[in-house]
């Protein structure tokens, strides 16, 4: 390799001739080569030693200090404390003080770092701006460029970030991407001019070029595709799914899916864009319409089925509503009868017939009826109910009597049982005809009762049983003495 040397080389150079020649400086004097020559290193090196530096005149052109590696005009100009950082162009990390672990290429690359440490900044201008912020990763021309305190950004393409000053944990990717924003935090915008406009807006992902372009303070949006949520300045919880999605500028909590897609009222849901189904608000027109101010406050809206559409069944003569078809398609369909009826109809329908008076459903998974009612009751019946087969559900194996065959059972004595009889009229723990006409008999319930006590009958019984048994074999035996005094 051959170097050209300047008249002017100083401080602590050692020279190589071709001749393997070295000329030293006396010590704290500086060398200086008034005529230019070349030098040929071969196998061997030119050193400069810690905290020295390679300079053209009075300019610090590579400089090794503190761990520190700076080259370029100025580059690590202050040095300072700061350790282990790489500095490579003209001013990059010029005021850097206590900063470590940082990264700066590129003319002006954080140039006004101080105490910053463990940031990657990688074009002109990028992190320029930067004092204290720490764990940055700018990347292009400009990219952070104003960023001073802010942390854990990651800005990739020109002017990046650019006017970000403090805001956190932004990730801004693309050709002028969040370029305005200041305080914002918690910002994921990818794409060209995505999300370019934001400044104070925190919390949104805007993903595709010129996404969000217009926000400025709205946050928690979502906006996924090319000019999605474009006109969106201040509104939050909006979510904008397809090509030039979107919603009034300031629309809050609405969701629009499908390519110019468009929603205009809060609390709003849009599907498509001249599609069958709008739900929320209205399906727009086949133009992006954001700025209208239309005020239709329908809340389920079928463009392609009005009033106009030739209905189904139209064997009636007053009014049409919608019904579901077999394939779960809405219908529009006649109502038949004289009057405004609510029977009814689709599949529904078909499962309930009356024939002979009788009214029949024939689902094969059965009826289910669920509410209160009256009085708490899901089904009344007025008149007989006629049934093959009751079912009644027992709320838990402990709910069923046989807990009256346990040990720890108390149950009362018979000569109880008659004193409350005596009193009452009667069982113990069993409703009284009273009470039954007020509340009505629970079969459950009762069943219940009854088999308690069924069950506490029998064990009345097997200790009656116990009691007989003990005086037949006494009976036998007193047999056996009369029976041998007599042979006496």
């Amino acid at each position: 390799m051959k170097i050209k040397i300047l008249s002017g080389l100083i401080c602590y150079l050692g020279i190589l001739s071709a001749n393997a020649q070295t000329i030293t400086a006396p010590v704290g004097q500086s060398l200086t080569v008034t005529n230019p020559i070349d030098i040929t290193v071969a196998g061997g090196s030119i050193n400069v030693p810690n905290d020295g530096s390679y300079n053209f005149g009075t300019t610090k052109i590579i400089q090794y200090k503190n761990a520190n590696f700076s080259l370029g005009d100025n580059a690590g100009f202050t040095s300072g404390a700061g350790i282990q950082n790489i500095f490579i162009g003209i001013n990059s990390g010029y005021n850097n003080s206590s900063g470590y672990d940082n990264s700066f290429i590129g003319s002006n690359s954080g140039k006004s770092n101080t105490s910053g440490a463990q940031n990657l900044y990688f074009g002109t201008n990028a992190g320029l701006s930067n004092t204290t912020g720490s764990n940055n990763a700018f990347l292009g021309t400009n990219s952070g460029y104003s960023n001073t305190t802010g942390v854990q950004n990651i800005n990739i393409g020109t002017y990046s970030g650019y006017k970000n000053i403090s805001g956190n944990n932004n990730n801004f990717i693309g050709y002028f991407s969040g370029s305005n924003n200041t305080l914002g935090s918690e910002n994921m915008f990818m794409g060209a001019a995505s999300g370019q406009l934001n400044t104070i807006g925190s919390y949104n992902s805007f993903v595709g070029s010129s996404s969000g372009y217009s926000n400025t303070t709205g946050s928690s949006n979502t906006f996924l595709g090319f000019i999605s949520g474009y006109y969106n300045t201040t509104g939050n919880d909006n979510t904008y799914i397809g090509y030039l999605s979107g919603g009034s500028p300031s629309v809050t909590n609405s969701t629009a899916i499908g390519a110019r897609a468009s929603v205009t009222a809060n609390n709003s849901i849009v599907l498509g864009n001249n599609a069958s189904v709008g739900i929320g608000n209205t399906a727009p027109n086949s133009k992006l319409e954001i700025t209208s101010g239309v005020t239709d406050k329908s809340g389920l809206r079928f463009t392609n089925l009005t009033s106009a559409s030739t209905p189904i069944n139209s064997s009636g003569t007053t009014g049409k509503v919608l019904s579901v078809n077999g394939n779960g398609d809405v219908i529009l369909v006649q109502i038949t009868g004289a009057g405004v009826s609510t029977q009814a109809t689709g599949p529904i329908a078909e499962n309930w017939k009356e024939s002979e008076g009788y009214l029949y459903n024939n689902s094969t998974n059965g009826v289910v009826i669920k509410g209160t009612g009256l009085d708490g009751n899901a089904l009344i019946v007025k008149g007989g109910v006629l049934s093959t087969e009751v079912n009644v559900k027992v709320e838990g194996s402990e709910a069923w009597p046989d807990y009256v065959f346990k040990p720890t059972y108390k149950r009362m004595s018979l000569g109880e049982v008659g004193k409350f009889i005596a009193i009452n009229g009667h069982l113990p723990n069993v409703p009284s005809a009273t009470e039954m006409a007020i509340s009505g008999n629970n079969l459950g319930k009762t069943d219940v009762k009854l088999l308690e006590k069924v069950e506490e009958l029998t064990l009345y019984l097997l200790d009656m049983k116990k009691v007989n048994d003990a005086q037949a074999s006494e009976l036998k035996s007193l047999k056996k003495q009369v029976s041998k005094l007599r042979k006496k």
